[in-house]
């Protein structure tokens, strides 16, 4: 016990009066560490975010485009919705656009599915049969705008040189986001009419989502949609999900990756920095050594200095790693893109910090080797 007191105190004393030398180690492993933190946590709450969006758009399990864009005749719903087992088919049109100059995803859908497109209203409401330049708004992309119910928009669709004035009736959050991780911009609700006259495709739609009677009923639907048109592509929730996870996790390798930088950086930081305080206490060593101090006493010494650095660094990166999640969720929701949940998970908050504390006893192997073999006669003859 007295070996391990004497050893802190001799390890504290050294981060004492080296304070700017241990301010940089910390700083160095808390920057490493808090790009890996908010990644990580990042990574969670968009795999989690993504889940609810397919969810939400999937809510019948089945997406079915035709073999070109916007080729589907309008009438296809109809006949999808008297197949057995599908209790609604939703006639949808989906194109890129512009709103007040920023890019969005136009969406056409008829007033009686606005309930299969808007997960909740914020303000106002949806738009009737026969009303016309009506447009519902993401409420995030409309308070970023300071844009309210029954402001006047200007909406310009990607294809065509015409622009059209839309006046405000909702905010709301929108549930069916098709295209949510492939690009950033905010979505907008029409009137199907509307967006088939923007794109010129009079009576034609992008897509047709069925809404099934249970989902255990989504194979013979597939089955029986593809026999009635032969040109048509199927999609069902788990393939959208497959296709989410690989987008997120070819992200997540490219930042981790970068991340990995950081932690290089903390492991070389840390040991320059043991390695200079060996240096620097050779005499001390020699010492202790002469006056039969164990090989493992010296060992103690720096290792606790490398956990002190671990564990100050690994403590204020955790914290740094979830303000930064926070702020990336922030951007992600200022976008329009996901509504990333901020999940604290806390095993993942302890392996960030275990991770710390071994990355910098790791790196002060080398230097407390070193330690170890100083020679007291050595070191004492060129005092």
């Amino acid at each position: 016990m007295s070996v391990l007191w004497a050893a802190l105190v001799f390890a504290f004393r050294d981060v004492k009066f080296r304070k700017f030398v241990s301010l940089l180690t910390v700083l160095a492993i808390a920057g490493g560490l808090a790009a890996f933190t908010a990644l990580r946590i990042t990574s969670i709450g968009t795999k989690t975010a993504a889940e609810e969006v397919v969810s939400s758009v999937l809510a019948g399990e089945l997406l079915v485009y035709g073999e070109g864009l916007c080729d589907l005749s309008e009438l296809v719903a109809e006949d999808l919705a008297r197949i057995p087992k599908v209790e609604r088919a939703v006639p949808v049109v989906l194109t890129m656009g512009y709103v007040e100059g920023s890019m969005a995803f136009i969406m056409g859908v008829r007033p009686e599915d606005l309930d299969m497109a808007v997960s909740e209203f914020a303000e106002g409401k949806g738009f009737r049969e026969g009303e016309e330049r009506v447009i519902i708004l993401e409420v995030s992309f409309a308070e970023s705008r300071g844009i309210e119910v029954g402001d006047i928009v200007l909406v310009k669709p990607q294809i065509g040189s015409t622009s059209y004035l839309y006046r405000v009736v909702g905010t709301a959050d929108i549930g069916m986001k098709i295209q949510e991780l492939s690009a950033a911009g905010t979505y907008v609700i029409i009137p199907l009419s509307e967006a088939q006259e923007m794109l010129g495709r009079e009576g034609r739609i992008s897509m047709a989502m069925l809404k099934l009677e249970s989902p255990e009923y989504k194979d013979y639907v597939k089955s029986a949609v593809v026999s009635m048109y032969p040109g048509a592509r199927v999609f069902e929730r788990s393939d959208v999900m497959k296709a989410v996870y690989q987008v997120i996790s070819l992200v997540d390798g490219i930042l981790l990756a970068v991340t990995l930088v950081g932690i290089v950086v903390a492991v070389f930081s840390t040991s320059n920095t043991i390695m200079t305080n060996v240096r620097e206490h050779s005499r001390e060593i020699a010492v202790m050594r002469a006056l039969g101090a164990k090989t493992y006493h010296i060992a103690l010494i720096f290792l606790l200095e490398a956990a002190f650095f671990g564990l100050v660094g690994g403590t204020v990166g955790v914290g740094l790693g979830i303000l930064g999640a926070d702020a990336v969720r922030g951007l992600f929701a200022s976008t329009g893109m996901l509504k990333v949940p901020l999940i604290i998970d806390y095993n993942l908050l302890g392996f960030c910090l275990g991770v710390s504390v071994l990355v910098s006893l790791g790196s002060s192997l080398y230097p407390i080797f070193k330690a170890c073999n100083v020679k007291p006669v050595e070191v004492l003859k060129n005092e």
